[in-house]
């Protein structure tokens, strides 16, 4: 599928119910940044029929490779594109009902840290794009992105709270179930917007 916008231009949010029209009966919208192969989303897709789950990856190669596994349900869009964009610009207000963030990029050299996710301006934008009781899933085995992610999202208002997926659960990302095989650290929290 497409991603088509009318106008593409900053601060022309796209209808409340922009993704929940996209399939049959879907009252919630949850979106993940980043889905790389797609398992998290896919199995998301089979457990919860009533929301509307969208990838949003930058990788060519990915987003096709996901938007074309036959095992896809109906209830479960990827477009490529910069996620950090769209969910600044085009996003409408409160029309998310949750943003999963697995595994963000390090980015480790110090020019680079521009790059990473988190940024003060990101952190806005979720809780803008966030619908009152909504929550961020961050998780990472990197604690220095944790603690950073953490920090600016607490600044927006946010409220941490604890969260861990357990370890059998089949919806986790390629990532995720190696560095559990592996028996790594890993950093994971939920962030939730105030009803």
């Amino acid at each position: 599928m497409v991603m088509r916008f009318e106008i593409l231009s900053p601060g022309n949010h796209l209808p409340v119910d922009y993704w929940t029209s996209m399939a049959s009966g879907a009252t919630r919208t949850e979106i993940e940044i980043g889905p790389g192969d797609g398992r998290f989303l896919i199995e998301a897709g089979r457990r919860r029929p009533d929301t509307v789950w969208v990838g949003l990856e930058t990788r060519v190669g990915l987003a096709r490779h996901i938007g074309e596994r036959a095992d896809r349900p109906l209830n479960v869009r990827v477009h490529q594109c910069d996620a950090r964009w769209i969910i600044e610009h085009l996003i409408a207000d409160e029309s998310v009902d949750a943003f999963h963030a697995y595994f963000p990029d390090p980015w480790w050299k110090k020019r680079h840290h521009k790059r990473r996710l988190f940024t003060p301006s990101f952190a806005a934008a979720l809780r803008r794009t966030l619908r009152p009781g909504g929550s961020v899933y961050l998780l990472t085995d990197v604690e220095v992105i944790f603690r950073e992610a953490a920090l600016r999202m607490v600044e927006e208002g946010l409220n941490e709270n604890a969260w861990s997926r357990a370890a059998e659960d089949p919806a986790q990302s390629s990532y995720e179930r190696k560095y559990r095989r592996q028996g790594r650290r890993l950093f994971e929290g939920r962030y939730e917007k105030q009803a």
